[in-house]
């Protein structure tokens, strides 16, 4: 009796303890919910994304958002409890910074102002779009650098797209993989929780799956892992599949394949002319209208790296397929990875085979490195879609995203303009309107590639107008500010005139490569009045300028002239203009 009454004095409080928590309703083994999988961007459109994450505990949770960081509205709560969260954002703005914060239970994590993501642009619009392209990542030294290094190019601007070109991970593809090697380095820095991640399959990332390796295994963890735009939901033709599929964003069709699994009809992209994958891709590429078409995946078909195109079976039949259709529906970029250097070509088109059948003057349609940095023969590639001539597709392998090797073959592949082993880099990409810019960023943070591409540029504009008219001009590329070099001394994109006779115009860019004329015919002159010829007249609006173009008077309401019109203007000769129910009038006056 005095044992057990020692031993419960001695633990006692340890019981009373538990007594407590189960009349609380607690459990003394449960610990504080936790994030165990950081958000991440999938499904990013103008007016809805899709943000997953991971908690270590089935649990309730919930995004809320806020425009400017500080006013945050609850947007949508989990319908179960669980441990993957997958939370769509719906009735969102176009091109929009939206804040966001996650809530599991009770409290709220992860609220700091890193938590944004910015909605894409309405499709078609031209603004601008940043994309950061790797490949062949493996955790590693390399790989931090390869990602720091493009953070740090890139200082406070926003990366739209986060897309990778296969072999994301290389140690199994299980799940515990993924998280090692991929999400985890990544989560390092932002881009994950902020852009849009849009992968694709490499054959590593296929190890732990049994032979033949099969597209959409739901036990395969890429596919567990992701949430991609296989039912067309992001534009494109649906591909019923999220090995291989298609988007939109802003003005530019991207296609991602898968060019080593097989699929639904147990065939590979490059086993037959007639497969599912190849077909769909052919649908695709006809249907869009976008301005520009990208297309990724993860075996390269020019390569003279760690593999050589040459020989490989699978590459070689990958091309012969591929680069045909690449040239039928005039794909602009293709990009891959497996080989593990940096290669880029020159717009090709036609180069089907070998390297030893490749010819300059038949498959290179442009005499220029397309740099665009002011060095010797260094013009962008300018795409004229009136001219088959000017047309042309460019290539880059960029398998050096973590893994690093010496080339192995006859280096470089003749159709490369640039070619680079031995270290490690991403690609930094930007689309306005009708220019591609790509750099190729190593681990250092040197840009030691680069390449430029112009769409229907070089343009010659005819108009007719009236004496004194006011008119706009804008030169046809995008381009930094104090770049353009007009005629008429002016340096920026746009710049507005009243010319007074028939004229041409013309601007350049600084490194005298693109060139807009503008031929303008002016109508002759009008008679000239007195003003008080017009007193009394009704107007809408009234302006009058001089015949430099500079405004003396501008009234932007209803009105009647009146003697104190011209008071304060000096004597001379004016232009007014006047708008009244609906039309315009225009008039030059002695004064």
């Amino acid at each position: 009796m005095n044992l057990r009454k020692s031993f419960y004095n001695a633990y006692f409080p340890f019981f009373g303890y538990i007594s407590l928590l189960v009349i609380l309703g607690f459990s003394p083994i449960v610990t504080a919910q936790k994030i165990t999988r950081y958000p991440y961007i999938q499904l990013a459109q103008s007016n809805s994304v899709l943000i997953r994450y991971r908690t270590d505990q089935a649990i309730l949770s919930e995004i809320s958002l806020s425009t400017d960081g500080k006013n945050f509205s609850p947007s949508i709560k989990s319908a179960i409890s669980q441990t993957e969260h997958s939370l769509s954002l719906t009735a969102l703005q176009p091109s929009t910074k939206y804040f966001y914060r996650v809530h599991l239970g009770e409290k709220e994590l992860l609220s700091d102002s890193t938590y944004f993501f910015k909605t894409a642009p309405s499709m078609g619009s031209k603004e601008k779009i940043s994309i950061f392209s790797v490949g062949d990542m493996a955790a590693g030294d390399t790989q931090k650098k390869v990602y720091n290094a493009y953070l740090n190019y890139q200082k406070s601007n926003y990366t739209n797209i986060f897309l990778s070109l296969g072999d994301n991970v290389y140690c199994g593809g299980s799940d515990a993989c993924w998280q090692d090697e991929f999400f985890s380095p990544y989560h390092a820095g932002r881009l994950l929780r902020q852009s849009a991640l849009f992968p694709s399959t490499g054959n590593h990332d296929y190890d732990n799956q049994p032979f033949p390796y099969q597209q959409d295994e739901p036990k395969m963890a890429y596919f567990q892992n992701f949430t991609l735009p296989s039912k067309g939901e992001l534009g494109g033709v649906p591909s019923s599949s999220e090995a291989y599929y298609s988007y939109d964003y802003g003005n530019v069709h991207f296609v991602c394949l898968d060019s080593y699994a097989w699929g639904k009809d147990n065939f590979r992209i490059f086993d037959q002319v007639n497969n599912i994958q190849l077909n769909w891709l052919k649908e695709d590429l006809k249907a869009t209208k976008q301005d520009w078409k990208v297309v990724y995946f993860h075996f390269p078909v020019y390569t003279k790296g760690t593999y050589d195109s040459d020989v490989n079976a699978e590459i070689v039949k990958l091309r012969d397929y591929l680069t045909r259709v690449f040239d039928e529906y005039g794909v602009d970029l293709v990009m891959s990875g497996h080989s593990h250097v940096y290669e880029r070509s020159r717009p090709l088109k036609g180069q089907h085979g070998l390297s030893s059948e490749f010819s300059p003057d038949k498959n290179w349609p442009f005499n220029s490195s397309g740099r665009y940095d002011g060095s010797d023969k260094s013009c962008a590639y300018i795409i004229n879609n009136s001219d088959p001539s000017k047309k042309g597709t460019t290539y880059v392998v960029n398998g050096c995203g973590g893994q690093t090797a010496s080339h192995r073959f006859d280096w470089p592949h003749p159709v490369m303009e640039f070619s680079l082993d031995k270290r490690g880099g991403s690609m930094a990409i930007d689309i306005e309107n009708n220019r591609l810019d790509a750099k190729f960023i190593d681990e250092d943070g040197a840009v030691l590639d680069q390449f430029t591409i112009l769409k229907e540029v070089n343009k010659v504009i005819k108009q007719t107008i009236n004496a004194y008219d006011a008119i706009e001009l804008k030169a046809s590329w995008p381009a930094p500010a104090n770049s353009y070099n007009w005629s008429t001394g002016d340096k920026s994109q746009k710049i507005n005139l009243r010319p007074l006779k028939t004229s041409t115009y013309t601007v350049s860019d600084s490194q005298k490569c693109l060139l807009d004329q503008y031929e303008i015919t002016v109508n002759p002159p009008l008679g000239t009045s007195k003003w008080e010829e017009l007193l009394y007249q009704p107007f809408d609006s009234l302006e009058i300028f001089d015949l430099l173009g500079r405004t003396w008077k501008s009234i932007q309401k209803e009105g009647v002239v009146d003697q104190q019109i011209m008071n304060g203007i000096p004597s001379g000769q004016y232009i007014l203009e006047y708008h009244y129910k609906g039309k315009r009038f225009t008039l030059k006056l002695s004064h």
